[in-house]
């Protein structure tokens, strides 16, 4: 998310109105040829934008700060969109079961990326807070897949020591990020 997309969408979460319609004049656009891809009911997509940002408005304060803002807000709301015509039984042409179940699979295919990628990031940082040692054992036994003997032999270390060092090093990383995760940092 660019810096000018975060301060936007902390001042959105934070109550600010003005926020909220920057955010819908900004991707309008977008979400308008989104729904008319998904359903040619023009005055159903105008009504299912304006109901989502009544949404995220309601919501705002529960919401997680996106990784990327605009794909995060169309994702959204085409789910909201398919969901408001599975409600009223309007699965229109091109839009069918099927088409559905591809796009919540899309959807979950780039949540989970960004996630994991948020993960990676995560983690990354944890690794540069370990000591020197540590890190060294944590990249030969998880980036060079060597065995804690390879290792041992490697780094003049005894075998037990290597498995402790490790056990420490992964202890240290699991508190380092989930103390990032409580924090939001990212």
């Amino acid at each position: 998310m660019t810096d000018n997309e975060k301060s936007l969408w902390i001042s959105f979460s934070n109550g600010n109105s003005k926020a909220l319609f920057t955010m819908y004049e900004l991707l309008y656009p977008d979400l308008i040829k989104n729904g008319i891809s998904i359903c040619k009911d023009e005055g159903l997509v105008k009504d299912t934008i304006n109901q989502f940002f009544l949404y995220l408005w309601d919501k705002r304060e529960h919401l997680n700060q996106p990784f990327n803002l605009r794909p995060y807000i169309i994702i959204s709301f085409r789910r909201m969109l398919f969901a408001e015509l599975k409600q009223r039984g309007r699965i229109s042409i091109g839009c069918t079961d099927e088409h559905m179940d591809a796009e919540q699979s899309k959807e979950d295919d780039i949540i989970q990326s960004q996630v994991e990628l948020e993960m990676q990031l995560k983690v990354k940082k944890a690794l540069e807070k370990l000591p020197k040692r540590q890190k060294q054992l944590i990249m030969m036994k998880y980036y060079e897949n060597l065995s804690y003997e390879e290792i041992s032999a490697r780094t003049s270390l005894s075998t037990r020591t290597v498995y402790n060092q490790i056990y420490e090093a992964i202890k240290a990383l699991k508190t380092e990020i989930l103390l990032m995760i409580i924090l939001g940092i990212r």
